[in-house]
């Protein structure tokens, strides 16, 4: 799976959820034409884009581009709230910064408020996003929490070959300096980073500079979950699971984990199915990878 994160084009406005300029129209239409030309003759590709007025409108103008000439097998443009901008929680709802702007001008000293006025501030200044990915911010969602969603939505995603996300500048931002180790500065507007996922590893790509690192061995877990069915090597502590007794270890077994109860199978190709799990099994000590 190749993902392909595309910062939205030129906004008219961060005052509210507004959509493109003449000019960001313009980005979104170039960054396609680079696409159409990179991607395989023939490819799957689905395009998406972050719940925004500029990323919906960005994801439009990238599917037009792809259109031409008829090279690729193109789903439909689809909402993606896993690939959403970073949140910000106000009274127990997420909402997207530009969201909370107007609100957090009236809202005197409320926590989310001091913060999201702190984050308009940084952003007169030239650096929103730096301000967020350097300073502890309690009511906004973490940088780190930020690219795990990413990196788990990316590992998750199904056979589609390649998915255009248009997404925002502080997550991308955001996973090229995870991968890099340092902050990169603001993507340009349509500017990509490229994700590619194979067997618990990821490449993170900017700007023809590649990392690959390694996934969290959960989070590969996770992904594989497939209509109610979760595929997985457990550590397992469990007592009177199917016959096992109590404080057994059943090491690198595959586990079958469905909506209706648990399996697993392993030596000598012996596979056993359970129709639920008693209160007493537990799962511990991590995943083998």
């Amino acid at each position: 799976m190749i993902v392909h994160l595309i910062r939205h084009g030129e906004t008219s406005s961060y005052a509210t959820d507004a959509g493109l300029t003449s000019l960001g129209i313009e980005q979104a239409a170039a960054r396609g034409k680079v696409l159409r030309r990179t991607l395989p003759e023939g490819a799957s590709v689905q395009i998406g884009y972050a719940p925004t007025q500029r990323t919906r409108q960005t994801a439009t103008v990238l599917r037009a581009a792809l259109r031409k000439e008829g090279k690729f097998r193109l789903g439909t443009c689809v909402a993606m709230p896993e690939f959403r901008n970073l949140q910000v929680r106000v009274d127990g709802v997420d909402h997207e910064p530009t969201q909370v702007r107007a609100m957090a001008s009236v809202a005197g000293e409320r926590g989310w408020a001091v913060e999201a006025r702190r984050f308009w501030e940084a952003h007169e200044r030239g650096d929103a996003m730096g301000f967020w990915l350097t300073t502890p911010l309690l009511w906004h969602e973490s940088p780190a929490d930020v690219v795990a969603r990413f990196v788990r939505a990316a590992v998750g995603r199904g056979s589609t070959e390649h998915l255009v996300v248009a997404t925002h500048s502080g997550c991308m931002r955001a996973i090229v300096a995870w991968a890099w180790g340092l902050d990169p500065g603001e993507p340009a507007n349509a500017e990509e980073v490229t994700l590619v996922t194979d067997s618990g590893r990821i490449d993170v790509t900017f700007r023809d500079i590649t990392v690959n690192l390694e996934v969290p061995g959960e989070w590969v877990c996770d992904a594989e979950l497939s209509e109610g069915v979760v595929k997985a090597k457990w550590w397992w502590r469990a007592s009177e699971v199917g016959g096992v007794g109590p404080g057994a270890r059943v090491r690198r077994r595959e586990v079958g984990v469905g909506w209706g109860g648990v399996g697993w199978g392993g030596g000598r190709g012996v596979r056993r199915r359970f129709r639920g799990v008693r209160s007493a099994a537990r799962f511990v000590v991590g995943l083998v990878a």
